[in-house]
């Protein structure tokens, strides 16, 4: 009886030890594609036309300050006009960790030479907050990505220009240098007057990456702009803001498709080890800890219930003997 408890706890502490270790010896795939296994469409983050019910409103998304809506075109946050400003907000945050957003969208002015400001895609955790940032607060905590027209100073890059800003509640967004003071990634794009619908699709992958990739020169040609690793905050609201100051141009957002990322299985769990902030890395090792305390309190109940029977069947064969003693006496 001895001989099987001790084999079958061995066999419970290597499956324990197979279940929380086995991930971390496995290397992480570098590309999206190698860590999905498929999307899940999230309707209450996309938005296409004709955007608006018979109340002009929109069950999941809120607009305000110059924003125009056109049921047949689109979204239009400003109008190719000075001193604008519009923006269109989730009403819901994002609470999936893994996600994919693409949007359409359209940037163009009447005149050739001269335009902006630009406009920029949110997932911050505050929302519907007017500002001087592209048509959104300053000092925002979460993700900023700023599609920027016009360069109020002199850079060693072109213009159009995409950045990426993570803010802490406390960082300003700095426009007189365009942001590259706190700028996180960027890349420079001609998404103005493209001649294939012009598309941004954002990938965050949750321990593992950022990324950014355009849709502007030909038709499905999706160009990268830039891959961080970055800890998002959780449940963000998803917003977009536009901007116009002495010069302008119109700022349209098309369509929002949203989906939840859902990882391959050896994925998630890597995913989940070691990986993100503190906060993460506690729960997941609270999680570890967790299991491994239940498999000892398993293997301790099992241990308990084998010797009890184990004492038991002592009992009864020496109760049994002395029972048959008695009568031979």
């Amino acid at each position: 009886m001895v001989s099987s408890l001790a084999v079958a706890s061995s066999l419970a502490l290597i499956w324990a030890n197979n279940v929380l270790g086995v991930s971390a010896a496995k290397g992480v795939p570098a590309d999206t594609s190698d860590l999905t296994e498929a999307t899940v469409p999230l309707r209450t983050h996309s938005l296409y036309g004709p955007y608006v019910d018979n109340d002009l409103q929109n069950r999941w998304w809120d607009f305000g300050a110059d924003t125009i809506i056109n049921t047949n075109k689109g979204i239009r946050l400003t109008q190719d006009r000075p001193s604008e400003q519009g923006w269109l907000w989730s009403r819901l945050p994002l609470t999936s960790p893994n996600y994919q957003i693409e949007w359409e969208f359209k940037i163009d002015s009447k005149g050739s030479n001269i335009f902006g400001d630009g406009m920029a895609m949110w997932l911050t955790k505050d929302r519907a907050q007017p500002g001087p940032v592209f048509g959104s607060k300053d000092q925002f905590y979460g993700l900023g990505v700023f599609f920027d027209t016009y360069a109020n100073t002199r850079h060693s890059y072109t213009f159009p220009r995409v950045t990426a800003m993570m803010g802490d509640g406390r960082k300003s967004y700095d426009a007189g240098t365009d942001g590259a003071q706190n700028e996180l990634a960027g890349c420079s794009a001609n998404y103005r007057r493209t001649e294939v619908p012009t598309k941004a699709r954002l990938t965050y992958i949750r321990g593992h990456h950022l990324e950014l990739e355009l849709h502007y020169k030909s038709w499905d040609e999706w160009t990268p702009c830039f891959k961080v690793n970055v800890t998002m905050p959780s449940s963000p609201y998803v917003g977009f803001s536009a901007l116009t100051g002495q010069v302008s141009e119109y700022h349209d957002i098309i369509s929002v498709t949203a989906s939840s990322a859902v990882l391959r299985g050896e994925n998630a769990a890597l995913m989940n080890r070691g990986r993100g902030n503190g906060h993460a890395d506690r729960h997941d090792k609270k999680t570890g800890l967790s299991w491994f305390l239940f498999m000892l309190k398993g293997i301790a109940l099992f241990a308990l219930v084998a010797f009890g029977y184990s004492f038991y069947k002592t009992w009864a064969a020496k109760a049994r003997k002395k029972a048959r003693m008695k009568r031979e006496w």
